[in-house]
């Protein structure tokens, strides 16, 4: 009986997993053709089996590390046996293969392979043991030898690659779970590939994976494990909740909050028994919000009036307040020069001198009208130089007008901003793609320029196709015009005394440039072109070679070379002569697109990120404003939005996505729906059970300022009353809104303010990565802060505030009396001089001196007068300290903190010394220097 029992729940278990395969098989929609069992479990028996390349001998290479980076998928190979990296090149891996006279694989005598002997370290193999002689591995690989090493003549399309569990809870330290993983094949097969795929953990002081791909719990917390198979990558979320602290038990919060993000962040808090910080205290949020909103430290009275304040929605309504400032306008201006690389450097060959301010204006003007992101990006990507019908001389005259009038907005009003496509280093197609897809999609494909993608499913192929989206954009010089636009150009030089067809250096045509803007002349620019895409050099090579080829056996070809080339296509017939152009192009992860009646070939692209199931482009935007606001992103890096680099809250990147999407790509409704949260109000200040969360925003992470921010700070902290109070509204001399990368002047000291910035991490735009900004700190930005000169000559400047408030304070109470002496003894003398003069004109002009130093006199004793009165009735040095505290840190110091500060004053030579003590010291604190 025992023994029926225990066949019957092994039968019934059996039934079960058939059952739930089968259900499995229909969700995937795989043709009623059940799942293959793995390839180890298929050959661990006699079988007739033939392997495929792409699908086993591939993926069993790349499990088995031949083809990574440290053996033969590097550069120079190993060994003089090379393959492609990762493996995806199919037909070069098996030429390497089967390369004559190498032995690596011998179809006569498949057990003599190299790659058997040598991978079962039977003969001597640097990269020691990789299977066992007698294992699966080398039965898969002899078969496929002995069947003829057949090659991959069409590669197999994967339709998906299916993973479970697709999440994983761990209880305890030590669980083990193993992970199985089934391709499905466009034809509908489907087969179970855990044997051959490759796993990596994320985070392995998390959670641990093996080569078979059994993960194991480690500590709590959050992370994924990543699979790889052929060019599929799935992450699979896995964690450990957090250990409760004693009494409380597991609850959730989501239906509290009506803030979406709320509810998705306390999803995953609840996964991991994490609970969130308080609310952040007003001053506190107020600083945080201006800071992130505006860029802008919130003025001394701004603090008071928020505080005092006991409206319910007086936050909200400080948001929108903010996002309705020039300074709001002009540091999310910056925030889109930085994603999209306005730098000066990269505009020298443009024409005149202000393109990245015009590029900066073009851009402020949208941000100022709230326009659509996806409108504003439009009119990057899609731009042009000239306008319809125009000719090169108006189109360089009219340029030339804009900048000599330097305030003229005819630049901001065009619908098209093209310097992007114009920068010196993006000026062929594949430095154009990569840039591009990092600055609009956050996806980073320069990997795929050489080989597979290591962590996405993009192949060189992938690569190319994509490229040839901008193959067709060209940057044309002023000596290099259409044949159509030649007589304007020569015309234009020689009226600037240049002859035609002679070479002028690059620095003396900026300088001819530069003073014929100033006289009002007319210049060559260089101007933005669009074609359809072009065969490159190496596709026109293959082509000569082909129509060589073709000549000797008569045959037709069907594409036109350019050159010389073309004179061997009389023999055509026209209708056999195929375009000029690519006939198609495939966008990242989709169809091809046939380019040959698009006229700009850009249109296709734009119009497939803007589509609302784009997986890239919202998301990519929303993950950066995220981490503007978070010190972090909900995929980091930021600009890297590959398969193996998750979203450490996916419902939450794909909500904001969508939300923007549906808002019409409205920024400020995603800025709102961030600053309103819950999450974005929460305190800096972990409580005991989150103090180790960096991830999952169960509390604020204290962030350094942004370089232009940390400068302009300290000059809105040392500026004057009135100008503090402007700072929100007046950008003349603001970091914030610097157009390009040539750094200017401040408007305090007058010194540029370029070492400072650069000290701090200001972008430099040098390249496509968000990391061209850092947030770091270092040891030369302590030493700035503490010692440089700028750092003085803010805090003492005669039109500063430290001035303003001594000077105009009670606080000038000794400089009143000192004042008074000093009357005192002269009319002592004055008089003496008159008792003692015997001429009586000497005698009438010291009485009338005497009679001007009373009056004084008389003023300063009121003066002292209502000095007194007011010390008797405040401490006035309180409210200094006070102001520096607002002014600064954007809080009421502590009874405490004034009692230090006080004292400090009242030992310091004077009390402008001591309150320059005091606001350096605060400008030195952790607590000015980060947002928090």
């Amino acid at each position: 009986v025992s023994l029926l029992a225990v066949f019957g729940s092994v039968i019934l278990g059996m039934l079960s997993a058939g059952v739930a395969a089968l259900e499995k098989h229909d969700e995937n929609s795989n043709d009623d053709k059940t799942v293959a069992a793995g390839i180890n479990v298929r050959f661990s028996t006699e079988t007739d089996e033939i392997p495929d390349f792409q699908k086993h001998i591939s993926p069993l290479l790349g499990r088995l590390g031949c083809n990574g980076r440290a053996c033969h998928g590097s550069f120079q190979g190993q060994g003089g046996f090379r393959l492609s990296l990762f493996g995806y090149d199919f037909k070069t891996d098996c030429a390497a293969l089967l390369a004559d006279g190498t032995g690596r694989v011998d179809c006569d005598e498949p057990a003599e392979s190299l790659v058997l002997l040598k991978g079962s370290a039977e003969i001597d193999h640097e990269g020691g043991q990789r299977f066992s002689a007698d294992g699966w591995e080398a039965k898969v690989v002899e078969a496929w030898i002995a069947a003829g090493a057949p090659a991959v003549s069409t590669p197999s399309n994967m339709k998906s690659l299916e993973v479970t569990p697709h999440e994983i809870r761990f209880d305890s330290e030590g669980q083990r779970v193993p992970l199985q993983v089934v391709v499905h094949w466009a034809d509908g097969s489907s087969e179970d590939v855990t044997s051959l795929a490759r796993f990596q953990s994320n985070d392995p002081s998390i959670a641990e994976v093996d080569s078979s791909g059994i993960v194991t719990g480690v500590a709590s917390g959050d992370s994924h494990i990543v699979v790889f198979y052929d060019n599929g990558v799935s992450p699979v979320f896995v964690f450990k909740p957090y250990t409760l602290a004693a009494g409380t038990e597991e609850a959730t919060y989501t239906s509290i909050f009506a803030n979406p993000i709320d509810q998705l962040v306390q999803v995953k808090l609840d996964k991991l028994n994490l609970p969130r910080s308080d609310y952040v205290d007003d001053a506190t949020f107020l600083r945080r919000v201006s800071l992130d909103i505006a860029g802008s430290l919130p003025s001394a009275n701004d603090v008071r009036e928020f505080l005092n304040d006991t409206s319910a929605t007086k936050r909200a309504d400080k948001i929108e307040e903010l996002l309705e400032t020039p300074a709001y306008v002009a540091w999310w201006t910056t925030f889109l020069c930085d994603m999209t690389g306005n730098n000066s450097q990269e505009l020298r060959n443009v024409g005149s001198d202000n393109a990245s301010q015009q590029w900066y204006d073009w851009i402020h003007q949208r941000v100022a009208d709230n326009v659509p992101y996806d409108q504003i990006i439009e009119g990057i990507v899609l731009s042009s130089s000239r306008v319809k019908d125009e000719s090169y001389r108006e189109y360089c005259e009219r340029m030339s007008k804009m900048a000599h009038d330097k305030t003229s907005d005819t630049f901001v009003s065009q619908d098209s901003m093209p310097y992007y496509w114009m920068r010196r280093e993006t000026q062929d197609r594949e430095t154009r793609a990569i840039a591009f897809a990092q600055n609009f999609l956050g996806v980073q494909i320069q990997c795929a320029q050489c080989h597979k993608h290591p962590f996405d499913r993009w192949s060189q192929q992938d690569f190319e196709e994509f490229s040839r989206f901008f193959s067709g954009v060209a940057t044309t010089q002023y000596n290099n015009v259409p044949e159509l636009d030649k007589p304007d150009a020569k015309k234009i030089l020689l009226d600037l005394g240049i002859e035609p067809g002679t070479r002028v250096a690059g620095g003396n045509l900026q300088k001819i440039s530069k003073d014929a803007i100033r006289d009002g002349k007319t210049i060559p620019y260089s101007q933005l072109s669009v074609t359809r895409p072009k065969l490159t050099s190496a596709e026109r090579k293959a082509f000569v070679e082909a129509l060589a080829a073709a000549s000797a056996s008569q045959e037709e070809i069907a594409v036109e070379p350019k050159g010389n080339a073309k004179k061997k296509l009389k023999k055509q017939k026209p209708e056999a002569r195929g375009p000029l152009y690519h006939a198609d192009a495939r966008i990242l992860g989709e169809a091809a697109v046939p380019l040959k009646d698009i006229a700009d070939v850009r249109e296709p692209v734009m119009e497939w990120m803007r589509a609302k199931n784009n997986p890239f482009f919202a998301r990519a935007f929303v993950n950066r404003v995220w981490a503007k606001y978070f010190g972090i992103g909900i995929v980091n890096p930021i600009d890297d939005l590959n398969r193996a680099n998750a979203p450490s809250n996916e419902p939450l990147l794909d909500y904001l996505a969508k939300g923007f999407i549906d808002s019409g790509f409205d920024m400020k409704w995603l800025h709102r729906q961030i600053a309103n949260s819950r999450t974005y109000q929460t305190s800096w200040q972990p409580v005991a059970e989150n103090a180790y969360d960096q991830r999952n925003f169960s509390h604020a992470l204290p962030r350094r300022l942004p370089a232009e921010l940390v400068i302009d700070s300290i000059i809105q902290a040392c500026s004057p009353d009135e100008r503090n109070e402007a700072f929100l509204e007046t950008m003349q001399s603001r970091s914030i809104a610097i157009a390009g990368t040539n750094l200017g002047a401040t408007e305090i000291g007058g010194r540029k303010s370029g070492f400072a910035l650069v000290a701090f991490g200001r972008s430099d735009r040098n390249n496509n990565c968000d990391c061209d900004r850092s947030n770091d700190t270092s040891l030369i930005q302590t030493v700035y802060l503490q010692n440089d000169q700028d750092i003085h000559n803010w805090l003492t400047h005669p039109q500063g505030w430290v001035a303003q408030a001594t000077n105009s304070s009670s606080s000038n109470n000794a400089n009143l009396n000192n004042e008074l002496n000093a009357i005192n003894e002269r009319l002592r003398r004055l008089q003496q001089a008159v008792d003692s003069s015997k001429n009586p004109d000497r005698a009438d002009a010291a009485e009338k001196k005497i009679a001007d130093l009373r009056k004084r006199k008389q003023w300063l004793l009121r003066q002292i007068e209502a000095v007194n009165k007011i010390a008797a009735q405040t401490n006035e040095l309180e409210q200094l300290v006070e102001n520096a505290y607002l002014r600064s840190l954007s809080r009421y110091p502590t009874p405490e903190e004034i009692a230090s500060c006080i004292d400090f004053i009242d030992r310091s030579k004077s009390r402008n010394e001591g309150l320059v003590g005091v606001l350096w010291t605060l400008i030195n604190t952790k607590e000015f220097i980060v947002n928090h």
